[in-house]
């Protein structure tokens, strides 16, 4: 499990994260949400030690950072810093040889995970964007870690390799801890369990994505009085049974009800405008 406790992170006076807790639990994927300069970054940084807190700290399965929770994780920046002169499996088989893995292994592990992102081997320099984030994405899973740490990861690529990389991350999840930062609420929304929302460096909200959800459902009533069709809206359970108990009480008909769950994007504009 890793555990985020109360993390807060100052430059003077300015606050760019203030007291942020939440966990991810082994096999779960979580979305970390927010405008530019909500914190995002900064939480990313932290956790995988780039960074120190000004207050509060992270636990990686009950164990504080230091070198050998560093090899726990794979890290993936929001901008690729990537070898042009070396070829996919040079690259990758350079990188596991910093966390000790032998020559050969290296080289079985560069091979499987090429195929995995259906990339082939050749020099850097020739790699699109989408390739290129690839073989990052690669490098982060040579050395087989726990915890996935992903800034951005299908920030800037084109709808097929981002699918391509949201698919993967589900398919990952096993046995893993996953925590993504995006901008896009689709990827969010189709492959995280739990999401965090930060603004101004607060979190707004930490929980299951479902129940974010439910939250907005707005329900229909179709109903029949005194020989008129009407309508009733309300996002409240209460006062939807409300409604209907009065309707049939009065004699009325209920002629359907249909029920509309809004999408992450709304739920998140609505939850961030009101703060």
């Amino acid at each position: 499990m890793l555990r985020i406790m109360n993390l807060t992170k100052k430059y003077g006076d300015f606050v760019a994260l203030d007291t942020v807790s939440f966990e991810i639990k082994e096999g779960e994927i979580v979305g970390l949400i927010g405008e530019n300069g909500a914190g995002k970054s900064t939480t990313i940084k932290i956790i995988v030690g780039l960074i120190e807190p000004t207050n509060g700290k992270v636990e990686y399965f009950g164990k504080e950072f230091d070198e050998d929770v560093k090899k726990m994780i794979g890290y993936l920046p929001e901008v690729d810093s990537l070898y042009e002169n070396m070829d996919a499996i040079e690259y990758l088989t350079f990188f596991a040889s910093l966390y000790n893995i032998p020559d050969g292994l290296a080289k079985k592990k560069a091979n499987e995970l090429l195929k995995m992102l259906n990339l082939q081997n050749k020099q850097i320099s020739e790699f699109s964007k989408g390739m290129r984030r690839k073989l990052a994405i690669a490098r982060t899973l040579i050395h087989d870690p726990k915890i996935l740490i992903y800034d951005e990861p299908t920030g800037g690529l084109d709808p097929t390799t981002s699918l391509f990389i949201a698919k993967l991350l589900e398919e990952l999840k096993e046995n893993k801890v996953i925590l993504f930062s995006a901008h896009n609420m689709y990827y969010v929304e189709s492959i995280c369990d739990k999401v965090v929302i930060l603004k101004g460096g607060k979190m707004l909200y930490y929980g299951k994505l479902d129940e974010l959800i439910d939250v907005g459902i707005e329900y229909t009533i179709f109903y029949m009085l005194n020989g008129k069709k009407d309508i009733f809206v309300t996002s409240s359970v209460d006062k939807l049974n409300m409604f209907v108990k009065e309707i049939v009480m009065n004699s009325g008909k209920i002629l359907g009800v249909e029920q509309k769950s809004p999408r992450l994007e709304d739920v998140y504009f609505s939850l961030v405008n009101k703060i």
